[in-house]
């Protein structure tokens, strides 16, 4: 059964890890604790007053990959809600860089879970699936179905 959930694209130009797209999906059960504790002080929003977070992954292409392609996706920190429309320069810190609003919107999402998410932007269906096989923590794979 399908669902709407709030899936968020943001293109990050980090001085650190270069040209990626970070993409967030709309969560209810995250603790923006773990999202405080792990970043410095930065321009960012943070300090999330509500229980909905953003589940936050990592193409490393900048990019979704086109049909019988994977492409890795990392898994990172939960950010604040108030991180959804974030666009600006990130001045100091882990992820200086400009980020750049691509998609805040509401999509269908027919599977959420934590090893496995598949949704729907703009027309294609795409899924997100644990890959175990890579010998790093939070490391999935992003194909077009």
């Amino acid at each position: 059964m399908s669902k709407e959930r709030l899936l968020v694209i943001q293109e990050h130009n980090a001085e650190s890890a270069g040209l990626h797209w970070d993409v967030r999906f709309e969560h209810h059960m995250g603790d923006t604790k773990r999202y405080d504790d792990m970043r410095p002080n930065t321009n960012e929003p943070t300090k999330s007053k509500f229980t909905r977070v953003l589940r936050s992954l990592v193409i490393p292409k900048h990019r979704f990959p086109e049909r019988g392609e994977r492409l890795l996706v990392i898994g990172v920190e939960d950010h604040p809600w108030e991180y959804r429309d974030f666009e600006g320069e990130i001045t100091e810190g882990y992820g200086k860089g400009m980020v750049k609003l691509l998609h805040n919107d509401y999509t269908d999402v027919e599977v959420y879970s934590k090893n496995k998410i598949i949704f729907t932007h703009l027309g294609e269906r795409y899924k997100i699936y644990s890959a175990p096989w890579i010998k790093a923590k939070e490391r999935y794979l992003i194909t077009k179905l």
